[in-house]
């Protein structure tokens, strides 16, 4: 492998590089995307579990986590702003 490199001009040792960061920085995206989905899971079951602690019914439980998502049925509206036109 380092003999390869070595033997490498600067045109081609560019290419490497930029081929090889796209590369990297597309599977470290997918991997950011995965763990934010994971961390989300796992906060949103420790949330439950509190709920069911504190001895909240489904139906409460399922307020609370829909509150503020589109299906919970009611839209944030905005202020009037006179600078908001």
């Amino acid at each position: 492998m380092i003999e390869t490199l070595s033997r490498m001009n600067y045109g081609e040792m560019m290419g490497f590089v930029a081929l090889a960061g796209g590369l990297l920085i597309g599977f470290i995206a997918v991997l950011g995307g995965l763990w934010t989905e994971v961390r989300k899971t796992e906060i949103a079951a420790g949330l439950k579990h509190d709920m069911l602690e504190r001895g909240m019914s489904a139906g409460e439980i399922q307020t609370v986590l829909d509150a503020g998502t589109h299906r919970s049925g009611r839209r944030a509206t905005a202020s009037y702003s006179p600078w908001c036109a």
